[in-house]
């Protein structure tokens, strides 16, 4: 593939960097704007050097009600700096002319034909360039993919513990999305959406049974959520990110909700917020820390456990006493010697079934399979559902030998 060699002036940052020739083009980011006023047609995420524009599910379904699924639009969107300091957008071409063409028009206004771009390493535009263009995905991802991730653990470690996770609201990438244009009011706005999930968004429900599970007998009625928060786990009053980050979401929060606005400057808003969000990511790290000490549990191993048991069957009803199924009680108590699974034996006019058969120390073992209703389906003239087949499984019991008195 033809590649087109970047032109910036070289020096003891800057980089060449090659890309595709016609396949990326330059954006003004405001070509977004539009889209960020309508988020209940439109989804837009966004983190330290990429970004997606697509519709909602809702408002696809009303696209092809109405027989305009052209309309659609799937943008995978980079950024660049710019020599003023801005950030221009770097588009993927093919998402916006082959499966956004009816966008194409709107986006051509905004196109960056000779961009004076900065003379210094871009290192976000790099990452983006060898991620989407060169194929690396040892490039790693931003601060806000890993604050969510920090956020997840702590809730399935809280869920595991006490029940009730600690953050109501786990981190939405539509929602928490980084500064749209390099001003002072779309920064604190950016701080104003994230205080809503880290300050607002702690459940002093949580915090409550975490104390009393610990035996400590909390008074936090009336307390703000950080408060609380300290009140059960003092050291966070002296960690080096967790009340640093609290400050400042809560200031520019301030700023952005209360009393009148003071007027907009012009500030480095993208790349102050990334700095931000890895503090407030230290900070999420640093209460992860002291529940992991305080309940000697590890984070990552109860959060896989929380999401594995999501995947357990939900019992609703009881069996019936003379179900086979009901046989398995039988194995409470007992030790496993062994276990064999894989593909039962074909039956002649019976459904396929795989089967485990588990041996137990004392001799007893208990056999696996499923039974259906597939024969009495497949005799049916009616057309077939998906719930007419009920399945059960098949629990067959071998007694241990019991030595003669």
């Amino acid at each position: 593939m033809a590649s087109q060699i970047d032109k910036t002036p070289k020096n003891q940052k800057a980089e060449r960097i090659a890309f595709p020739k016609g396949l990326i083009g330059f954006f003004d980011q405001q070509v977004i704007a539009a889209y960020r006023n309508e988020p209940h047609k439109y989804e837009i995420t966004s983190d330290n050097f990429e970004g997606t524009l697509t519709v909602t599910d809702e408002y696809y379904r009303e696209l092809e009600a109405a027989g305009k699924t052209n309309e659609y639009i799937s943008i995978r969107f980079g950024y660049r700096t710019l020599e003023d300091g801005n950030l221009a957008l770097v588009v993927w071409l093919p998402d916006l002319f082959e499966k956004s063409k009816h966008h194409a028009i709107k986006w051509a206004a905004f196109h960056i034909k000779n961009g004076a771009w900065a003379t210094e390493r871009d290192e976000r535009f790099e990452n983006w360039v060898r991620r989407y263009i060169e194929g690396s995905w040892d490039v790693d991802n931003g601060p806000l993919f890993y604050l969510g991730e920090t956020i997840q653990i702590i809730n399935g470690l809280a869920s595991e513990v006490v029940g009730i996770p600690l953050y109501k609201h786990e981190l939405d990438p539509k929602q928490v999305s980084y500064p749209a244009a390099e001003n002072s009011h779309r920064y604190e706005d950016a701080h104003k959406t994230l205080y809503g999930y880290l300050i607002d968004g702690l459940d002093k429900n949580c915090i409550s049974a975490l104390g009393t599970k610990l035996g400590r007998t909390l008074k936090i009625g009336s307390k703000k959520t950080v408060e609380a928060l300290k009140e059960l786990f003092p050291p966070l009053q002296n960690g080096t990110s967790f009340m640093p980050s609290v400050s400042l979401v809560s200031d520019q929060r301030r700023l952005a909700s209360h009393s009148a606005r003071r007027p907009a400057k012009s500030f480095p808003a993208f790349s102050t917020f990334t700095s931000d969000l890895y503090l407030c990511l230290n900070g999420v790290k640093e209460v992860l820390s002291v529940i992991e000490k305080e309940f000697g549990v590890d984070g990552k191993g109860a959060n896989a456990r929380h999401d594995a048991k999501k995947w357990l069957p939900r019992i609703v009803d009881q069996s019936q006493p003379n179900y086979s199924i009901v046989q398995a009680s039988r194995m409470k108590g007992k030790t496993i010697e062994k276990v064999e699974y894989g593909t039962r034996e074909d039956i002649k006019e019976v459904h396929g079934s795989e089967a485990i058969i588990i041996y137990f120390t004392d001799g007893s073992i208990m056999g696996l399979d499923t039974g259906s209703n597939a024969f009495n389906v497949a005799g049916t003239e009616k057309p077939f559902r998906p719930e007419d087949l009920s399945v059960d499984f098949m629990v067959h019991w071998v007694p241990p030998l019991l030595k003669k008195p």
